[in-house]
């Protein structure tokens, strides 16, 4: 969807992770180390809201508890 000038509409966490990376040069391990917490981008700079917590149900936890133990398995295998 175009809005105006080229701009498109995105999900706004992809736009400030974005922004985060433009800020770093586009270095994805300076994002991850950065040391400005006054701004107020930083807590959401991994294009996660580290606000909004995922509830799961017991049947999800084990769920996904059984899919890491395979992929690391799988990790380890190859």
């Amino acid at each position: 969807m175009t809005i105006s000038n080229n701009h498109t509409k995105k999900p706004l966490l992809k736009v400030i992770r974005k922004k985060c990376l433009d800020c770093c040069a586009y270095h994805h391990a300076e994002v991850r180390q950065c040391p400005i917490q006054t701004c107020p981008l930083w807590p959401f700079r991994m294009g996660k809201n580290p606000f909004h917590t995922r509830k799961m149900t017991t049947t999800q936890k084990q769920a996904t508890s059984e899919r890491l133990k395979e992929a690391r398995k799988h990790k380890k295998a190859t």
